[in-house]
């Protein structure tokens, strides 16, 4: 599973670790705030709560899991990133449809082999069922990003910093601020940061 997400983690710098919080959390409140894209509270909780269950339906034995404070920070890195990546793909005439995203989860559920050892992939990546779709529209903006830039000029090696950058720009323009209960945001690496008091790391199920 983690194989598929190549192009997006190549890309962005995805937040690092992070047992959840989400029942601590203000649902009512904004997570964070993308130009005028307000992602909220409950979002994440919701990515979080299903995390968690969906942990328990898989064997997790040698998996790197995030936990705590990390695992809210991942999951809102999630939500600012398909934001962005949806603006810059707009901003540059770029369009993903929903059929191509369906076709794609078909090719990845056939390369996974089934639907449960495409399930034991979502948990090895910390990937609700539920945001699947996100995550594969994510793959599908950052290729055809990389395509524009590469037709452009920008030469295979350098296409996926020439996409953060692109990226990158389009999160100045818009302004992204996070509530600092999740972290911070790196306007550098593209990427949220979680809490310097977060006591929870990344850790290997046995």
């Amino acid at each position: 599973m983690k194989k598929i997400l190549t192009a997006v983690v190549g890309v962005l710098v995805v937040a690092g670790a992070g047992v959840a919080l989400w029942l601590v959390l203000d649902s009512s409140a904004p997570a964070a705030t993308v130009g005028k894209t307000k992602i909220t509270a409950s979002e994440i909780n919701s990515s979080v709560k299903t995390i968690v269950a969906e942990r328990k339906t898989v064997s997790t034995t040698g998996m790197q899991l995030a936990f705590g404070d990390a695992l809210n920070a991942e999951e809102l890195n999630y939500y600012i990133i398909s934001t962005l990546l949806a603006d810059t793909a707009a901003a540059h005439g770029v369009t993903v449809t929903d059929a191509e995203v369906t076709a794609r989860e078909a090719e990845i559920l056939k390369q996974e082999g089934s639907a449960a050892k495409l399930k034991s992939g979502e948990v090895s990546a910390s990937i609700a069922s539920t945001d699947f779709p996100g995550y594969v529209k994510e793959i599908l903006y950052v290729e055809a990003l990389t395509a524009l830039v590469e037709k452009q000029g920008t030469s295979v090696s350098n296409s996926g910093t020439a996409v953060q950058a692109l990226v990158r720009a389009q999160a100045a323009k818009e302004g992204v601020k996070i509530d600092k209960k999740y972290g911070t945001w790196d306007a550098t690496k593209v990427t949220v940061n979680p809490p310097a008091t977060a006591s929870s790391t990344s850790t290997t199920t046995k």
